[in-house]
């Protein structure tokens, strides 16, 4: 019994230890989660997300300072931690769509599911026995007579946790790009918009979008990650279709036969959507006048909450079964595809939130170059 109860703390912390650690480097994502896992006080999220993996490795730490009256009062943090988390996910679960908590950063499945449940309702067990054994006076007792043997048994239990990861067949990075409502936490290479290619009155803008019927299909080139330039081969806009807000159905090639279209694909709640989401109504501010911005969502139209309407506006088209996003091999949302007036793909797809971000971003940087060069006018106030 008494290894049990030293066993309890020891898993505790080395979890809190792990995800502590795993969430030092993925404050966005842990930021995203909470927005995914619709934590209310959104505005205090970046703090939290900055704090919470700090306080976790505190707390595993502190929890085997030997004094009792210490060992109690974190372990009794530690349930109520543990206790709020398994609230949160439950909670999770009665929703609709698939919701990401990224309760370990950047290690396993972020996805939430009955799984995710049954780990959470294990960790809180594990928090309460935690309780009894700071409260018995045990670990502290076995911290000063016995150090040797707790060591070892941390050893043991360590080697036990990191045997069963192995054969289990790992962790796995990231979340399921192709799940609907899943930031790629690890984004396929950006395909940067073609440059020089025709926008709006059909003046050379070099800001990726065929928007003018006569423009012609060409290999352009595209910056990598590391600088380097690479070929970027433009496709054919493959057939897929979309339905807009009066229920009406539109081909991808037929809704950019007149102006080039960019096309994000979000999901309600998902948190890295939500950040994109938040920058859509600056890009219809300044995209506009040279091309089209759409924002497509899985769910039908009149089912979308008032605060993403707001947003969107009359901006937003409907995918019924992920088929548009498919046919245009986007892998998951959000995710981005820039479409040109003569039938090509300009520009994507792309599959992140903060690979979005930076997309429409050179999208701005090369229309903002193109006016400053004369080759397209600028907006008048």
């Amino acid at each position: 019994m008494t290894t049990l109860l030293i066993a309890a703390p020891i898993l505790l912390s080395l979890t809190l230890l792990t995800s502590g650690l795993a969430k030092l480097g993925a404050r966005q994502g842990t930021e995203d989660a909470m927005t995914s896992l619709r934590i209310p006080l959104r505005p205090f999220h970046r703090s939290v997300a900055s704090v919470l993996p700090v306080v976790e490795i505190v707390l595993a730490l502190v929890l085997w300072v030997p004094s009792v009256p210490l060992q109690i009062m974190t372990s009794l943090l530690v349930a109520a931690l543990m206790l709020t988390y398994l609230v949160i996910i439950a909670r999770a679960l009665t929703w609709d769509e698939t919701v990401e908590c990224s309760c370990f950063g950047t290690l396993a499945s972020p996805t939430v599911s009955r799984v995710t449940l049954g780990r959470n309702v294990l960790l809180t067990v594990l928090a309460l026995l935690a309780v009894l054994t700071a409260a018995s006076g045990a670990m502290t007792a076995v911290l000063v007579q016995q150090p040797l043997s707790l060591v070892s048994l941390g050893v043991v239990l360590l080697l036990a946790v990191v045997l069963t990861v192995l054969s289990l067949g790992g962790v796995t990075p990231g979340g399921d790009e192709g799940s609907p409502t899943t930031d790629a936490r690890q984004p396929t290479g950006r395909q940067a918009p073609a440059a020089g290619a025709d926008a709006g009155s059909g003046a050379s803008t070099g800001a990726g979008a065929d928007a003018g019927a006569g423009g012609t299909s060409q290999d352009e080139a595209e910056i990598d990650d590391e600088g380097e330039l690479l070929d970027y081969e433009r496709d054919a806009v493959p057939a897929g279709v979309l339905q807009r807000p009066d229920g009406s159905l539109v081909t991808l090639r037929v809704l950019s036969a007149q102006q080039a279209a960019l096309l994000v694909f979000v999901s309600e709640g998902c948190g890295p959507c939500e950040r994109v989401l938040d920058e859509v109504p600056g890009w219809i501010t300044t995209l506009s006048p040279f091309m089209q911005v759409k924002t497509v969502f899985s769910k039908p139209l009149e089912k979308l909450r008032e605060r993403t309407l707001t947003r969107v506006g009359d901006h937003a088209l409907h995918d019924p079964v992920f088929s548009a996003r498919e046919a245009l091999g986007s892998r998951g949302a959000p995710s981005a595809v820039l479409l040109g007036a003569d039938g090509m793909l300009a520009g994507g797809p792309v599959t992140g939130g903060s690979d979005v971000i930076a997309f429409v971003q050179e999208i701005q940087e090369q229309l903002q170059a193109a006016q400053a060069d004369g080759e397209l006018p600028v907006a008048e106030d």
